[in-house]
């Protein structure tokens, strides 16, 4: 669950301790990854402790405020133009 959350933060822009400067923000990424804990709290309905179960929910709430302040894909510049 942690690994997930801080791919979602990288993608997100967000440096990791261990890492100079943070990498370029990707939105597809990012949302990839919250998609895919939410994913992790659906299947593991029923089989996690409710301390587990709130740590979720938290994390998940807060990376789906930042992905929502994150700007589309498409209005992403794609780098330098010729």
């Amino acid at each position: 669950m942690h690994l997930l959350t801080e791919q979602a933060l990288m993608a997100m822009g967000v440096p990791h301790p261990m890492m100079k400067e943070a990498p370029p923000a990707n939105p597809t990424v990012a949302r990839f990854y919250v998609d895919l804990l939410s994913t992790l709290q659906e299947k593991t309905a029923g089989n996690r402790t409710d301390a587990e179960s709130r740590q979720l929910e938290d994390l998940l709430y807060e990376l789906r405020m930042r992905v929502m302040d994150l700007k589309p894909a498409a209005e992403m510049p794609a780098g330098p133009k010729p």
